[in-house]
């Protein structure tokens, strides 16, 4: 029973719906052009519609490539029985429906690239019915650019991009030959593209930037040469290519895999591995570094990025060397060296003080027996004379 008073409920506003299209049908009728609309993927987006100020409102929108209801609005109440599945609990119209204002228009939330096309706002009021006509445009911006370098080729790349991008190679100071690249595009099962292109045989004094370009939107990334630095004392910076404008990110990483830190906005974070050896980073993007070991020599790779723009430098860092050892192995050698000559000198000044005491005993010696040798030639002539008395 509550079934069948719940059909003929319908149907009898279906009969007052038809009712009032057909009196309306017979009032003025206005009609507008197209009004076009550009949604971001996932978000949300207003269809602006409007009508003439009158009593008993109605209104309808529907997506014209299909027929779909999208939503419906009469007796003073929003009507979702027959709007379609692909619209459910995405559609609303904005609240004050007061016949005086005049303000028809749609909003829809968690937009697809299926909701793309036209629609038609129909609204009609005891004053008269309008319909006009909007075209509804998608789009994924291009949120990042990635670029990176393998040996003699540069990889530029981007990925969830809608509609169809395109992707160009620039060099400065600029390049008198041609750019040998080749890119290519693929279409996701999300009907999103990502594309990539890899520059050949790039040359080693130039800035290389591939701009990513869709409709609404754009970026692009640089890459620049690396630069050779060695520790000087205790700390080491190590440089980053700022920005003209603030940043809004920056990530550190050490031999392509290890990430040291990312800053994003005011949030810093540094690996728990790098705790002990990143003292700070500037807000240009530097990174000061102190009580490095040998494990800490690599090539270190920045990624600044603005608004528009992101910019990857890197260095190579080696740490000072002497010929046979590391910088600590050298500190080791210098002490090793100072000790060797203090005991050096400690022992030439033995041998001289032993020479010096073997030459005088020596001395003392042949005195001696200097001294013995007298007396006895002294005693042999005292016996001559006794004899020679005798």
């Amino acid at each position: 029973m509550a079934e069948q008073t719940l059909s003929r409920r319908m149907a009898l506003c279906d009969r007052v719906v038809l009712f009032v299209l057909f009196v309306s049908s017979t009032l003025p009728r206005t009609f507008s052009g197209a009004e076009d609309a550009a949604c971001v993927l996932a978000g949300s987006c207003i269809l602006p519609c409007t009508f003439d100020p009158g009593e008993e409102l109605v209104i309808h929108w529907i997506q014209m490539k299909t027929g779909n209801p999208v939503h419906s609005f009469y007796h003073q109440q929003d009507q979702f029985e027959r709007q379609h599945q692909s619209f459910k609990g995405r559609t609303s119209l904005f609240k004050d429906q007061d016949p005086g204002k005049g303000n028809a228009s749609l909003q829809l939330r968690g937009v697809t690239i299926q909701d793309e096309g036209r629609y038609k706002c129909y609204s009609g009021t005891t004053a008269g019915t309008k319909e006009s006509f909007h075209t509804l445009s998608v789009y994924a911006p291009v949120r990042r650019v990635d670029i990176h370098r393998v040996e003699n080729r540069i990889t530029c790349s981007s990925e969830a991009v809608y509609p169809k991008p395109e992707l160009t190679w620039t060099t400065s100071p600029r390049s008198n030959g041609t750019l040998r690249h080749q890119t290519t595009v693929q279409q996701t099962e999300q009907q999103l593209y990502n594309i990539s292109s890899t520059l050949e045989d790039p040359a080693p004094d130039l800035d290389y930037s591939c701009t990513v370009k869709s409709w609404m939107s754009q970026r692009r990334s640089t890459w620049f040469p690396p630069t050779s630095i060695r520790r000087s004392g205790a700390e080491t910076t190590i440089p980053c290519r700022s920005s003209s404008s603030p940043p809004t990110s920056l990530i550190w990483t050490f031999n392509h895999s290890q990430v040291i830190l990312n800053q994003n906005g005011s949030d810093f974070t540094v690996s728990e591995a790098w705790r002990p050896h990143v003292k700070s980073s500037s807000e240009s993007g530097r990174l000061t570094l102190e009580d490095l070991t040998p494990n800490q020599e690599g090539i270190y790779i920045c990624e600044l990025s603005d608004a528009e723009e992101t910019f990857i430098s890197s260095s190579v860092l080696r740490l000072e060397e002497s010929p046979g050892g590391t910088a600590q192995d050298s500190h080791n050698n210098d002490a090793v060296i100072a000790g060797g000559v203090v005991a050096a000198i400690l022992l030439f000044g033995s041998l001289i003080t032993a020479t010096i005491v073997c030459y005088r005993r020596r001395r003392n010696t042949q005195t001696d027996a200097q001294r013995n040798n007298a007396g006895n030639f002294e005693g042999q002539q005292m016996n001559l004379l006794n004899v020679n008395r005798k």
